[in-house]
């Protein structure tokens, strides 16, 4: 996957290296509301870098965490994730006033995410106000409802409670096609995990932890089990033939169940980023500062964790060996996937551009008609 444009690193490939990215950040934090950046990884025993970024004036979430196979990387990664939320919290360009059957006919606002389903004649009648994004497909102008990336609180009080504002697609990269593909791979994930949920995870085939043979991929799975982790890992089939990982982790010591998923191009990092993941969940709950953790946690005596199953798993490279490279550099690859989300579910995916001009990170929110992902955070075992 060797490419001009692509920097491959440890458990990722970016635009910049690390050191170039983290330049531009350190003097831009408070421009992004950002007063705090914190390493959480001393707070575990597991030794899996986890940081945290603060912004106490924050309309969303006031922390983001972010990890990484250095302090470095998962210290951009939680910057990274606040940048996100900062620019979700602005008010986007409003272009028209209306209901789609007027304004953009071929809004597919039945596929939208929707609180409660709707029929489509019904919800063409429905007046928003709308912002406009680019089809990655074909390249054109799309018009979407606002309400896609506007919080609820944000909203006029006249404005329609129908849109399920959500996280999903919003990424923010070193430059526009890292940020859409980021944004692309993480609707596919969350479409892939909820069509598997629909199923009662039929569509997971277990993975043997000690066959996991790339590097860093090996490395983090090898801290967990150091550190006393029973840990289950699958690989979940979808249409989009992209590689989709979960990883579960429980200890005595905190006996509750964390999860994370991750889908790339990369099969191996798409499995980091899930082992990661809930590494990074399980700091989370014992650093006990992010806005949305539950008030009231479940009794420890019930977070019991059914054991992992060590026979009959499956090695890693033998079900990974059916995934194939993707040629070329992130305008590339994010080409590839737009077309295959655009095959699998009959739209197409749209960008909505939230960075201003001479920015030099780009954020977006990728809009995938017709996917679905989990209302609930939890990952169900």
């Amino acid at each position: 996957m060797k490419d001009e444009g692509l920097v491959e690193l440890p458990g990722t490939v970016r635009a910049r290296p690390p050191e170039e990215t983290w330049e531009l950040l350190a003097r831009r934090l408070e421009g992004f509301g950002i007063t705090r950046v914190a390493r959480l990884t001393g707070l575990d025993c597991i030794g899996l870098p986890v940081w945290t970024a603060i912004r106490p004036a924050a309309r969303t979430l006031s922390t983001s965490q972010g990890k990484g196979a250095t302090d470095l990387l998962a210290r951009v990664s939680a910057v990274m994730e606040a940048i996100e939320l900062w620019h979700v919290e602005q008010p986007l360009p409003v272009v028209a006033y209306g209901p789609a059957e007027e304004v953009a006919p071929g809004c597919p606002v039945a596929a939208l995410p929707l609180i409660a389903p709707h029929k489509e004649r019904t919800l063409a009648r429905v007046v928003w106000e709308w912002t406009p994004g680019t089809g990655l497909v074909s390249g054109e102008k799309r018009l979407l409802p606002v309400d896609l990336v506007r919080r609820r609180a944000q909203r006029p009080e006249w404005t329609p409670d129908l849109l399920r504002a959500t996280s999903t697609g919003l990424a923010c990269g070193n430059t526009r096609d890292e940020a859409l593909l980021h944004g692309l791979l993480e609707v596919v994930e969350r479409d892939v995990l909820y069509r598997d949920g629909q199923v009662g995870g039929r569509r997971r085939t277990l993975i043997d932890p000690r066959s996991v043979d790339d590097s860093y991929g090996r490395e983090a799975v090898d801290r967990l089990m150091s550190a006393g982790m029973a840990v289950e890992l699958a690989l979940v089939d979808g249409p989009y033939g992209l590689p989709v990982c979960l990883a579960y982790l429980w200890s005595e010591d905190l006996p509750m169940v964390f999860a994370g998923g991750g889908c790339h191009i990369s099969p191996a990092i798409a499995l980091t980023r899930a082992v990661t993941e809930a590494a990074q969940s399980r700091l989370t709950a014992i650093a006990g500062t992010r806005d949305d953790l539950a008030g009231d946690p479940a009794p420890l005596d019930t977070c019991r964790f059914r054991p992992a199953r060590t026979e009959g798993l499956a090695s890693w490279p033998e079900v990974t060996a059916r995934f194939q490279p993707v040629p070329g550099g992130f305008a590339d690859q994010a080409g590839q996937v737009a077309r295959l989300v655009e095959d699998v579910t009959g739209h197409e995916p749209v960008a909505l551009d939230l960075s201003g001009e001479g920015e030099p990170f780009h954020a977006v929110q990728v809009v995938c008609p017709g996917t679905r992902s989990r209302i609930r955070r939890a990952m169900p075992r």
